[in-house]
């Protein structure tokens, strides 16, 4: 074999070898996108069980979380939450048995009944809101300061997407 042959054989093993974990992540906008969505329906899903309980399902979880910002209409968190209105008044009905809303009649406009979150269920929100962020942290805790660093940065990316 000819020297010119031997350069052309190392090319092609260089070629295709496999890649390492640094240069096989892509920054394409497609791909890129495509691996945040699954890390994020992955992590938010994980989030969502580490929380959930007998008590307090996730679709609860979110009307309190919506509610904790202000009153709403059942049909302002129906449409806020994608649902049907009757599925969001069977959610209503059961944190309002369980004591964590309250409703209320609109002074603005007496047809309209306003839903706002209790003491008892803003209590209820906070302690599922902190196992949730209990179990993230411990898996940040486990993450070198480098790592910690990019997450920082992609959390603080994330935000700034998510609000244009």
């Amino acid at each position: 074999m000819n020297a010119p042959d031997r350069v052309n054989e190392t090319e092609n093993e260089t070629n295709n070898a496999e890649p390492d974990e640094a240069n096989s992540l892509s920054t394409l906008p497609g791909d890129l996108a495509a691996e945040l969505r699954v890390a994020v329906m992955k992590t938010s899903r994980r989030l969502r069980l580490e929380s959930s309980s007998e008590t307090l399902t996730p679709a609860q979880y979110s009307v309190l979380a919506a509610l904790r910002q202000q009153k709403h209409t059942i049909g302002e968190l129906a449409q806020r939450e994608q649902i049907a209105a009757p599925s969001m008044t069977r959610i209503i009905k059961n944190l309002t048995e369980a004591g964590w809303v309250t409703r209320a009649a609109n002074t603005q406009d007496a047809r309209q009944v306003l839903i706002e979150i209790s003491a008892e269920g803003t209590h209820t929100f906070v302690q599922a809101r902190g196992q949730r962020t209990a179990w993230l942290a411990r898996r940040i805790d486990q993450l070198d300061e480098q790592d910690r660093m990019t997450l920082a940065r992609a959390a603080e990316l994330l935000q700034e997407m998510s609000a244009a």
